[in-house]
This record gives C-alpha cells, structure tokens and sequence, in this order.
C-alpha cells in the first residue's frame, strides 16, 4: 500500500495543469515573432528599448515553456507510475459506497482530469464504469450483490492499474488480452458490435448487425462467417481467462468494462501505422476504422 495516494496524486494533479497551462499558451511566440521584425528593421528610440525588453521577457517565457515541456512529460510518467501502483485511501465502505479515508485528503477532480487527459486525450472528472463509479467522492459499486463489492472494487483498481502499466510500457494483461483479441478477428467483430450497440444483444441480433456493418466481408466468406462469429463470441465469455471480455446474461451478451478498455487500446493500436488501403490480417474483417476511432475519441 502506497502511503498517503490521495495527497501525492493531489500534487501531482496540480503540477500536472499547471504546467499545461504554461505549455498550452502561445501568445507569446507570436507577439515575440513580431517584435523581432520590427527589431529587424531598425527601429529606434523609446520604442525600440520597450520592444528590447519586452522581447527579453519573452524569451525568457518561451524557455520557461521549453522547460514546462520537459517537465510536464516528467509528471505524466510520475502519474502513470504512481497509479500503475493505484492505492486510494479510503474509509469503511457501507451500501456499496467506499468514501475516502477522513485521516486523508480526498482525491481531487484535478487528478481524474489529469488521468484521463492522459489515458483518453480528453479530461473528464471521473471514471466510470459499468459496475462502479471512481470520482472525487469516493469508489460507488453499482452491483447489487452486496458481496461482490470488494470484487468489484479489486476489479475496477485492477483496470486502472493495467492501462497505466500499459502506458508505460510495462507487462500487463490488457496488452496480453488484446494480442488475443488481435488472432480471433470474428471475436473482435463481436466485442465491436456489443461496444458500439452499448446493450446486450443476442446471438441473432449480433449476427444481424455485424452482417449489416461487414457484408462485404460477410459475402466472401458466407460458408463460416455466422458459425465462426458464434465462436468469437463464445471466446469472449470463456471462463479460460481470468478476466471476461463479454458476460452471458439469460441469453444476452454485453461486453464488460476490461472488454471495452481492452477493445479500446487494441484498436488503437492497430490504426498505428496504418497505410491507406492496407488491410491484412484482422483488418481484413471489414470493419470500419474511422468509425471505431470515432468511437474511441468521443
């Protein structure tokens, strides 16, 4: 257990939007852009003093924004590294709601900001889940099975914990997951459709949307296309790893939490590199990359 999480994710929060904000402002290289034409020239007088000195205090800005650079890069990696070891304090829970710890400061909305601004490029004030809810408040279960609350808590940590491993660059089971995924291209149609559907869907109405979204594909291989995506899902729910891809409930799949962040950063990845008109391997699924990443943006 990290001592006291919640302050040094609070001060790393902090430094984190302040040098964003340092780094952020470009103002400055334009007025500097301009006064050293004017410099250029030749002009003279009271002018020219003014403009020498504030052309000094810009530069003295633009270094300070170089080294803003350097050290914001420096405090995304303690960031990633302190939650690649995510410890909360938190207090006693009570109906499915762990509060933090009142020996403790409460973890700031800056550090959900900062952790998602870095996970997603986009901040948000929490994170959310479908089974619970981590924020400035504390960790919410939304399970109604009193006894899986400590299961869910260890589960959404855990999740958290991986993407930041991944992050930064270290051994992790999302990686191992989406190596998986990437050789089973009729489960990785299936988790898309389920994310992309955001419902539980059945056998038959994942076929129906996946034959809409990849006739193409659907077409060519007409003769195993339907048996294998009913392997694909089964893949997803196979009790054979730790951590389910997609859940059956009475007949009805959904992807799970670790499902969609695996799906997330897998596909990512996958669009890295990418050459236009290249498709080999998975991608020969048909599947439609700018409206995944469409998906993955929002």
């Amino acid at each position: 257990m990290v001592e006291k999480f919640n302050e040094k994710a609070n001060a790393l929060a902090t430094e984190y939007w302040r040098l964003n904000g340092i780094t952020a402002d470009e103002a400055g290289e334009n007025k500097l852009e301009e006064i050293e034409k004017l410099l250029e020239k030749g002009i003279g007088g009271k002018l020219r003093e003014k403009l020498d000195a504030e052309a000094k205090r810009l530069r003295k800005e633009r270094e300070d924004r170089s080294s803003a650079f350097l050290r914001l890069a420096e405090v995304k990696n303690e960031i990633l590294e302190l939650t690649a070891d995510l410890a909360p304090d938190l207090d006693l829970f009570g109906d499915n709601f762990f509060p933090y710890d009142s020996e403790h400061e409460p973890i700031s909305e800056d550090y959900f900001s900062a952790l998602t601004d870095i996970f997603f490029g986009k901040p948000q004030p929490s994170i959310q889940f479908k089974e619970a809810a981590f924020s400035k408040e504390g960790i919410e279960v939304h399970s109604k099975d009193e006894n899986s609350s400590l299961k869910v808590l260890g589960y959404v940590m855990m999740i958290i914990q991986e993407t930041a491993k991944h992050m930064l660059g270290m051994e992790n089971g999302i990686d191992k997951s989406c190596m998986l995924l990437k050789q089973n291209e009729y489960a990785f149609i299936a988790l898309e459709t389920l994310i992309k559907e955001g419902r539980r869907l059945r056998i038959k109405e994942i076929k129906e949307i996946s034959h809409h979204e990849d006739k193409e594909y659907k077409e060519l291989m007409s003769d195993i296309y339907d048996k294998e995506l009913v392997n694909g899902v089964a893949y997803l729910v196979s009790d054979e790893r730790e951590y389910n891809l997609a859940r059956e409930y009475d007949g009805e799949y959904e992807a799970t939490d670790f499902g969609e962040w695996v799906w997330r950063i897998c596909n990512a990845e996958m669009s890295k590199g990418e050459e236009e008109g290249k498709r080999k391997g998975i991608l020969n699924s048909g599947l439609n990359i700018p409206r995944i990443l469409k998906f993955f943006k929002r």
